[in-house]
């Protein structure tokens, strides 16, 4: 049964965004996106899927990471208190780290029609087949292969974490724009498998997006996420949401079989 999120959760996991982005884990746009998102998230399993990338921020905050917001769904009801990090706490010592860093990207840019200023370039279509395509060709010409452990695309930019040799955890996170992959500096451990985006046939991520589209009314913002089997085999997660904070998202394995449809849930 889908455990529905409450306003607690939803302020914890913006200040977990927020401590994210003050140590430069993300950047400030990936920052607003999520920020926006998890303002609209109705379930536990939405707020998962907007943090479950996110590791490292503030070392000495002991805030809720995906596998502890996961494990609210498995056990007996108790206090969110005992895995949720006070919103003050974490606000603390995000607004305390981002005094002394400097913004990672800065674009005045005009709206680009998928609820967030200043990302990329005008003319980026990261969510379409040529756009996955571009992605995918970028990740070779830098690592010389395909694999990665995660890659969340929006319509115009990415964030993808790709392993730095070829056996550890050990992950840094590159920004996508629809031209250029850069590094912004931040290393972790992933808690995922690795997979290979040269696996997932770019036309499954666009009618997962257009399908999790039709599922809410005038949606505003859209995403997909690309990263290794779960225990149903789903490779590919597809988000859409609108400014009445409805949302939907379905997952699908590697062959396009539906695994979860939260309108069925």
């Amino acid at each position: 049964m889908t455990e529905m999120a409450h306003e607690s959760d939803r302020d914890a996991a913006v200040a977990l965004v927020q401590a994210a982005f003050a140590v430069g884990e993300i950047v400030e746009a990936d920052r607003d996106k999520r920020i926006e998102q998890l303002r609209m998230a109705q379930t536990l399993d939405e707020i998962r899927m907007v943090t479950h990338d996110i590791r490292s921020a503030a070392p000495e905050v002991d805030y809720p990471t995906l596998q502890e917001i996961q494990a609210t769904k498995d056990r007996p009801p108790r206090s969110k208190a005992v895995i949720l990090v006070p919103l003050a706490a974490v606000l603390v010592a995000a607004i305390a780290l981002v005094g002394g860093l400097v913004a990672l990207i800065q674009n005045s840019s005009d709206d680009d029609g998928s609820g967030v200023l200043g990302i990329g370039s005008e003319e980026a279509d990261v969510l379409s087949e040529e756009g996955y395509q571009d992605l995918l060709a970028a990740v070779r010409d830098e690592t010389g292969g395909s694999t990665a452990f995660s890659a969340v695309l929006y319509p115009t930019y990415a964030v993808v974490e790709l392993p730095v040799d070829e056996t550890s955890q050990r992950e840094e996170y590159w920004y996508w724009d629809g031209e250029e992959l850069t590094n912004n500096g931040t290393k972790s451990t992933s808690s995922f498998p690795r997979t290979d985006l040269a696996q997932i046939d770019p036309a499954l991520v666009v009618e997962l997006v257009e399908q999790v589209r039709t599922k809410v009314e005038e949606p505003t913002s859209w995403y997909a996420i690309v990263r290794a089997p779960d225990s149903d085999r789903a490779v590919v997660w597809a988000y859409a949401s609108n400014e009445y904070n409805e949302s939907e998202y379905v997952g699908a394995r590697r062959d396009g079989t539906i695994t979860y449809d939260s309108t069925e849930n």
